[in-house]
C-alpha cells in the first residue's frame, strides 16, 4: 500500500506544483493587480477548524488529517463500488451533512445525537430500497464508471470553494481555478478507489492533509 500511495502522492506533488504556479500567477496578476482585490491565497482555509478545536494543534491534526479524509472519501468515493451498502453509507452521509452539517457532531450534545441517529436511519432506509438490486448493471446502461468517477472528482473540488467563504461574486468565475488541486486529488483518489480499493484512496487523502496541516501549524 505504501508504495502505490507514495507514487500517487509524488504525482500529486508534481502536477500540483504546476497548478499552484498557474493559480499564483492568476492571483497576482488578475485578482490583485487587475481587480485590485485582496489575494485569495492569503485566505486561512483552517479558520473554521481552528475555531472548532480552540486552536488545539493535536485536535487540528486529528480532525484535518484523519477525520476529514475519512468522511470526505466516504461521501465522494465509497459509493463508486456501486454496492448497495456502500451507496447507502455514502449518500446517508451526504444527506446528513446537507441537513445538519457536521460541526455539531463533535460537541457531544443532543444535536450530535440527532445527527448520528439521522445518519443511521437514512442509511437503513437507502439500503432497504437498494438491497438486492444490481445497481451497477442498471447504471451501466446510461453512464460509465469513469464518468461517475469524473463527477466525483469535480464535485469534490467544487465543494472546496467553500474554503474561500465569504465569496467575492465579482470574480466568481475564478474560484473553480483555485480548487484545481482539490480536483486533482479527487481524480487520483478515484483512480486508487477503482483500481486498488477504498483504503488506498483514504491513505492518499490522509497523507496529503497531514503534510498540509503540519506545514500550516
Amino acid at each position: 500500500m505504501n508504495g502505490i500511495v507514495g507514487y500517487f502522492y509524488l504525482l500529486l506533488l508534481g502536477i500540483g506544483f504546476v497548478l499552484l504556479t498557474i493559480i499564483k500567477s492568476i492571483d497576482t496578476f488578475l485578482v490583485v493587480e487587475y481587480y485590485k482585490l485582496p489575494s485569495l491565497l492569503n485566505h486561512d482555509v483552517l479558520r473554521s477548524i481552528r475555531i472548532l478545536t480552540n486552536n488545539n494543534s493535536f485536535y487540528m491534526i486529528l480532525l484535518v488529517a484523519f477525520v476529514v479524509p475519512i468522511v470526505e472519501e466516504t461521501m465522494f468515493r465509497l459509493w463508486l463500488s456501486l454496492e448497495a451498502r456502500h451507496i447507502a453509507i455514502s449518500f446517508s452521509a451526504i444527506l446528513t451533512y446537507l441537513l445538519f452539517g457536521f460541526k455539531d457532531l463533535f460537541k457531544l450534545n443532543v444535536m450530535s445525537l440527532v445527527i448520528l441517529l439521522s445518519f443511521i436511519v437514512i442509511n437503513l432506509l437507502i439500503y432497504w430500497v437498494l438491497k438486492g438490486r444490481d445497481i451497477a448493471q442498471y447504471l451501466n446502461r446510461f453512464i460509465t464508471i469513469k464518468l461517475l468517477g469524473s463527477i466525483s472528482a469535480i464535485s469534490f473540488g467544487l465543494v472546496h470553494i467553500a474554503n474561500f467563504a465569504p465569496l467575492n461574486t465579482s470574480i466568481w468565475f475564478l474560484y473553480p481555478i483555485y480548487v484545481l488541486p482539490q480536483m486533482l486529488l479527487g481524480y487520483l483518489t478515484v483512480q486508487l478507489r477503482l483500481k486498488y480499493g477504498f483504503i488506498y484512496a483514504v491513505g492518499l487523502h490522509v497523507l496529503t492533509n497531514l503534510v498540509s496541516v503540519l506545514m500550516k501549524l
